[in-house]
C-alpha cells in the first residue's frame, strides 16, 4: 500500500508543477501604435476659399508629403478651437505638427501651402522653431499638444 501511495504522489507532482507554472499573468500587451492629440486655437478669419490642413510632418520645413494629414472645415471649429486626434501613428520621430491653408488660386504645389501654425513654433521665427514629436512603446499617448494658428498670416 505504501508503494501505491508513493506512486500516486509521484504521479500527481508533475501535474501540480505544470498547473502552477501555467498561471496567467495579467500583463498589458505592448502598444503597436501611438495616439497624438491636442487643440488648435485659431485667430483671424477663415478665408472663404481654399482648404485648411492639419498634418504630421516627417521633415521640417516640409519638402515632402506629410506622414498623416486631415482637413479642417469651418464646422469642425467651435469657439475658434479645433480638437484633433491622430490615431494609429507609427512609432518614430516626427518633425512637427502643422496647420496650413492651401491657396486655390496657386496651382504650384511648391508654393500653394501657407503655414499658419506649428506645434512649438512661432510666426516670428517663420516656424523654424517647431518642436519634434517622439512616439514609442513607452511614449504612445501624447495629449495636450496644443498650439495656435493665425489666418491673418494668409493673403488670399
Amino acid at each position: 500500500m505504501k508503494i501505491m501511495k508513493n506512486l500516486l504522489i509521484l504521479s500527481f507532482t508533475p501535474v501540480m508543477l505544470i498547473m502552477t507554472a501555467c498561471e496567467d499573468e495579467k500583463t498589458e500587451p505592448l502598444p503597436e501604435s501611438a495616439t497624438i492629440s491636442g487643440t488648435i486655437t485659431f485667430s483671424g478669419d477663415l478665408p472663404s476659399t481654399g482648404t485648411v490642413y492639419l498634418s504630421i510632418q516627417n521633415t521640417w520645413y516640409p519638402v515632402d508629403a506629410p506622414y498623416a494629414t486631415t482637413t479642417i472645415s469651418e464646422s469642425d471649429v467651435t469657439a475658434n478651437v479645433y480638437a484633433y486626434s491622430f490615431t494609429e501613428v507609427a512609432f518614430g520621430t516626427y518633425a512637427s505638427i502643422s496647420v496650413s491653408w492651401e491657396d486655390p488660386d496657386d496651382t504650384n504645389p511648391a508654393t500653394n501651402q501657407h503655414i499658419i501654425g506649428v506645434y512649438g513654433g512661432t510666426a516670428a521665427a517663420y516656424f523654424a522653431d517647431a518642436d519634434s514629436i517622439i512616439v514609442s512603446e513607452d511614449i504612445y499617448e501624447l495629449t495636450g499638444l496644443d498650439f495656435g494658428a493665425d489666418f491673418g498670416l494668409v493673403q488670399p
